[in-house]
């Protein structure tokens, strides 16, 4: 149960760097969605290290199992996204940001430089779907990428902390 506890407090604190990090980037005049995102990728990384670090200082056992370390980190980035993206949505709603907007307009001029690969067709239904989104279908998406990510940084994590038995036993 301990190991829980340990996941659930270091993904609260991965998720309220990761909202510093998200106001940050709007105050910037940056999209938390867009092309900057991508200098928010290393919080997820700490705050599962630091889970694993205190996992392993607090535990009775001398040997630990592939399978617990997996665990604690990835219930840590688990957390951590669903507190993140439960918190942005929150704050966005009560405090109107314009972050869809900013991400709006990036993802238009983008649209716009590959207007000559797409067809006329599939270049009005990205624009169809660019006025209908909205902040909690960002959410949702983000959340599925922090999880798809989670998991492979879980299995990285995972396989750092593992100590091997030595193979000639003294």
């Amino acid at each position: 149960m301990n190991n829980y506890n340990t996941s659930l407090k270091y993904g609260f604190y991965g998720a309220l760097i990761g909202v510093v990090f998200y106001f940050l980037l709007l105050f910037s005049g940056n999209s938390p969605w867009g092309s900057s995102s991508w200098m928010g990728s290393w919080i997820p990384i700490v705050s599962a290290y630091f889970a694993l670090k205190t996992y392993i200082y607090y535990s009775e056992k001398d040997t630990f199992k592939f399978s617990a370390f997996f665990r604690v980190s990835f219930i840590s980035i688990f957390y951590q996204a669903l507190f993140y993206n439960t918190l942005t949505v929150l704050l966005s709603s009560f405090i109107q940001t314009n972050a869809i907007e900013i991400y709006k307009q990036e993802l238009i001029q983008n649209a716009e430089q590959m207007k000559t690969m797409l067809s006329e067709d599939m270049y009005k239904q990205l624009m169809i779907e660019l006025q209908n989104l909205t902040h909690a279908t960002l959410a949702f998406w983000d959340f599925i990428y922090k999880i798809i990510g989670g998991l492979i940084v879980s299995l990285i994590l995972a396989g750092i902390f593992i100590k091997n038995k030595p193979i000639f036993e003294e």
